[in-house]
C-alpha cells in the first residue's frame, strides 16, 4: 500500500480499470441528471429566473464540502470521498424522481453538489498521487469524464423525450453501479499535515501565486459548466428546439471539453499565461456568442464547441497548476481550494444570470454578459502566476 505523500512506481493495470470505469460512470449519471433537471423543473412550472436559482443552490454544498476538504484529507482517504460522492449523486437523483415539490428540488441540487465536490476533488487528488505527471493524470481523468458527460446527455434526451422521472432513476442507478468499481480504488491514506517551521508564516493556500492564478482558471471553467447545466438546456427549448436537440447539445459541449482535456498537456509547454489567455477567451467569448445566437442552430453550435474547448483547457490546467505549485504534502488542499473557486463560480453565475433576466430584454443577453464578465479575473491574474519550468 502507497503512504500517504509517496507515489508508486507504476500504477497498476486493474488501478487505471477501476479509476477510469469509477469516472466514466459517475460522469454518465451526472450528464443525464444536468439536463433532466433543468427540465424537470421547467415542466413543473417554475420561470427561467427560478430555474437559475434552483440549479444555483447546489453550489451552496459544492461551497462548504471543497472548503472543508483540505482539512477532511488530513482525515480521510481520498477513495472514501469518491465513494461519498457516488451515494449522494444517487440519493439526489432519487429525491427528485419521487417527488418535484420545491423542497425535492433543494434537496436534490444540495446532495448533487456535495456530490460533486467530493467526486472531482477527490478524483483529482486520487489521480495524481500516482505515478503520471500531475497535467498527463488529470488529462487523462478529464478525457474519461468527457467521454461519460458525452452519452450521459444523449441518454437523458431520448430518455427524457419518454419520461423525464425514469432518466433520474436510471441515472441514480448508474451511479449506484460505480460504488463497486470505487471500492476497488488504491486506499491511499490520508496526507500528513505539513510542519510548520517557527517564525515563518505561511501564506493561506489560495493566495499563493500559483494556486490563485488556477483558482481564477477554474472559476472560469466552473462558469462555463454553471452556464451549461442552469441554462443551456433551457434556452435551447425556449428558442423552439426538441429536448432531444438539447440532450446532442450538450453532449456535442461536453465533447469540445474533451478535446479542450486533450489538448491540454501539449498546450502547456506554452506556459501558464499563454494557454490561460487561450483558454479564456474560448470559453468566456465562446459562451456568450452561442448564447446569442441560440436561434441560429448551427452558428450557436460552432461557438459552443469552442466555449466547450476552452472549458476542457482550463479544467484540466488548473488543478494541474495548483498540484505543481505546492508541496506532494498539500496537493490535496491546493485542488481544494481550486474547487472552491469554481464552486463559488457556479453559485454566482446561474444566479447573477437569474437576476439580470429580471432587468434587461432577453436571458440570451444576461447570459453573454455574465459569460464575459467570468472571464475577466483569470485574464487579469494570468500575470501573476510563477514562471513555467
Amino acid at each position: 500500500m502507497a503512504k500517504a505523500n509517496e507515489r508508486p512506481d507504476a500504477t497498476p493495470r486493474s488501478e487505471d480499470v477501476f479509476v477510469q470505469t469509477t469516472v466514466f460512470l459517475f460522469s454518465v449519471a451526472l450528464g443525464m441528471a444536468t439536463v433532466v433537471v433543468p427540465l424537470v423543473a421547467t415542466a413543473s412550472g417554475y420561470a427561467l429566473g427560478a430555474v437559475g436559482f434552483l440549479i444555483a443552490t447546489s453550489a451552496v454544498t459544492q461551497i462548504a464540502a471543497r472548503a472543508g476538504m483540505g482539512v477532511l484529507m488530513d482525515r480521510f482517504r481520498t477513495r472514501s470521498f469518491v465513494l461519498a460522492s457516488l451515494v449522494l449523486l444517487a440519493a439526489s437523483c432519487v429525491v427528485l424522481a419521487v417527488s418535484q415539490a420545491f423542497w425535492a428540488f433543494i434537496v436534490s441540487q444540495l446532495l448533487q453538489g456535495a456530490a460533486r465536490a467530493y467526486f472531482f476533488t477527490g478524483a483529482q487528488t486520487h489521480v495524481v498521487r500516482g505515478p503520471r505527471a500531475a497535467v498527463a493524470a488529470l488529462a487523462r481523468m478529464n478525457i474519461t469524464n468527457g467521454v461519460g458527460l458525452l452519452i450521459g446527455p444523449l441518454i437523458a434526451g431520448l430518455v427524457g423525450a419518454w419520461s423525464l422521472t425514469a432518466a433520474l432513476w436510471i441515472a441514480a442507478a448508474i451511479s449506484g453501479v460505480a460504488v463497486f468499481a470505487g471500492a476497488f480504488l488504491i486506499p491511499y491514506e490520508p496526507f500528513t499535515k505539513p510542519r510548520q517551521q517557527p517564525g515563518i508564516t505561511t501564506r493561506p493556500m489560495w493566495q499563493r501565486p500559483g494556486v490563485v492564478t488556477a483558482g481564477w482558471m477554474g472559476a472560469t471553467a466552473g462558469g462555463w459548466r454553471g452556464i451549461l447545466n442552469s441554462y443551456l438546456a433551457v434556452l435551447i427549448t425556449e428558442a423552439g428546439h426538441s429536448i432531444p436537440v438539447a440532450g446532442a447539445m450538450m453532449t456535442l459541449a461536453n465533447l469540445a471539453a474533451l478535446v479542450g482535456s486533450s489538448l491540454a498537456t501539449p498546450l502547456r509547454r506554452l506556459g501558464i499565461g499563454n494557454s490561460t489567455l487561450l483558454g479564456t477567451v474560448l470559453a468566456a467569448g465562446g459562451t456568450a456568442a452561442m448564447a446569442l445566437l441560440v436561434p441560429h442552430l448551427a452558428l450557436a453550435c460552432v461557438f459552443l464547441v469552442l466555449s466547450g474547448v476552452g472549458g476542457g483547457i482550463l479544467q484540466t490546467l488548473g488543478p494541474a497548476l495548483a498540484a505543481e505549485s505546492v508541496g506532494s504534502e498539500e496537493r490535496g488542499r491546493s485542488i481544494a481550494s481550486v474547487g472552491t473557486f469554481r464552486a463559488i463560480s457556479l453559485l454566482v453565475t446561474p444566479m447573477g444570470i437569474g437576476a439580470l433576466v429580471f432587468v434587461l430584454p432577453s436571458p440570451a443577453i444576461a447570459t453573454a454578459i455574465v459569460a464575459v464578465a467570468l472571464g475577466v479575473p483569470a485574464m487579469v491574474s494570468r500575470r501573476s502566476a510563477p514562471g513555467d519550468n
